[in-house]
């Protein structure tokens, strides 16, 4: 047992969502989230923050929650919580994923793009740009303050990039390798967001320049890139960052859980990533396989008592496997299986057609889907196999 308190912060954004959803049955993590406004629904250690983020008072906030609720991980969800965060020596420890150094260039696009351009390989691919520095944008043609602009801030003046836009999400291990390379279309988007996205079939140009922004910007855990289509159909980078997307929960009903993943390679733990391809496309907001089973095989432990009131209402033939050495208790049949079985081999052996194995346990979800070729989900994706869904669960999504 890992046993480790993880704060959340900020809870209420959409990133924030994904990870409570990515960690919410996990017996290694208790969930802490906080907030700057009423967010408790989710959690159930919920703090409210009272510092404003670029406040001077915001850094003291946060150390104090950590010293008062022992936190040991804290999983930033907006990119500016990130940077201050990771540039407190205090807390930078504390912070699953990319170096500070890797955060500071990403947070700045001009930064992010004169990176990219030292390598020749993907340089052709950074967009047409200049800095504008603050000062009065207004049009050539026209009169008076009409489309006129006061900028206060560093602007880039880019390039128009009119074709498709993609996310590519990411994962490199604690070697520096990218194991995990998931391209995606941004079929609609509102306010930044993908709200529906597709799994592209053909990632090999998508992996290489992934290997090739990961020379130049070292990342560690999750982190994704943005390209989009040129006038002429170049494929052109709009941003990188070092965080999991906000559509990102389609990798998870792939089997692939990547915030579960970082805090994993966090505490020292070598990542294995298996794509089991279960979805090609998703809605953010209302996610959903379409699988066909008849039967589903639940392990109990850490398992059954998250799920039991979604497998009532699923009305398909469930059996419990569990390695229980004690009777359970349920109203369906049970397996109990040895130290010396595999759950795979007793699948195997009942030979279920159309089945679904779930389990908190990757070992054992790893067993059976390379040995029983079947789905095998964790418990958090459990809700996706039918539309049955607890208000919390659609609330905030």
């Amino acid at each position: 047992m890992i046993n480790k308190n993880v704060l959340i912060i900020p809870c209420a954004t959409q990133i924030g969502v994904e990870q409570y959803m990515s960690l919410r049955f996990n017996k290694n993590f208790k969930l802490i989230g906080a907030a700057h406004n009423h967010y408790e629904d989710l959690f159930s250690d919920y703090i409210e923050l009272k510092q404003p983020l670029f406040s001077s008072l915001f850094i003291n906030e946060i150390k104090q929650i950590v010293k008062n609720h022992n936190i040991d991980i804290i999983l930033p969800s907006h990119d500016d919580v990130l940077y201050i965060l990771k540039n407190d020596p205090e807390l930078k420890s504390l912070i699953p994923g990319s170096s500070k150094k890797t955060i500071n260039i990403c947070r700045f696009k001009n930064k992010t793009y004169e990176r990219l351009l030292k390598n020749d390989k993907i340089s052709h691919r950074v967009p047409q740009y200049q800095v504008l520095k603050p000062g009065f944008l207004k049009p050539d043609r026209g009169q008076g303050s009409r489309g006129s602009l006061k900028i206060d801030n560093d602007y880039l003046y880019c390039e128009y990039l009119p074709g498709k836009e993609y996310t590519i999400d990411c994962f490199t291990n604690s070697k520096g390798q990218v194991i995990y390379v998931n391209p995606r279309l941004r079929k609609t988007i509102i306010n930044g967001i993908s709200e529906t996205t597709s799994i592209v079939k053909n990632n090999l140009l998508f992996k290489q320049i992934a290997i090739q922004i990961n020379k130049v910007l070292p990342f560690k855990g999750s982190w994704f890139f943005q390209l989009k289509q040129d006038k002429d159909g170049l494929l052109k980078f709009l941003e990188v960052a070092p965080r999991i997307g906000g559509g990102s929960n389609i990798n998870r009903l792939n089997g692939v859980n990547l915030t579960l993943s970082d805090l994993y390679q966090h505490t020292g733990y070598d990542i294995n990533i298996i794509n089991q391809h279960l979805v090609k496309e998703v809605n953010r907001k209302k996610p959903k396989y379409n699988l066909d089973f008849n039967t589903l095989f639940v392990d109990y432990d850490d398992t059954f008592c998250y799920i039991k009131d979604i497998l009532y209402n699923l009305d398909k033939e469930i059996i419990i496997i569990t390695r229980s050495k004690v009777k359970v208790d349920t109203p369906y049949d049970t397996i109990y299986v040895k130290d010396n079985e595999n759950k795979s081999d007793i699948i195997n052996s009942l030979n279920k057609s159309k089945s679904i194995f779930i389990d908190d346990s990757f070992k054992e979800r790893k067993d059976v889907f390379l040995n029983c070729n079947i789905p095998c989900l964790t418990p958090e994706e459990t809700i996706y196999l039918t539309a049955y869904l607890t208000p919390e669960d659609t609330k905030y999504l």
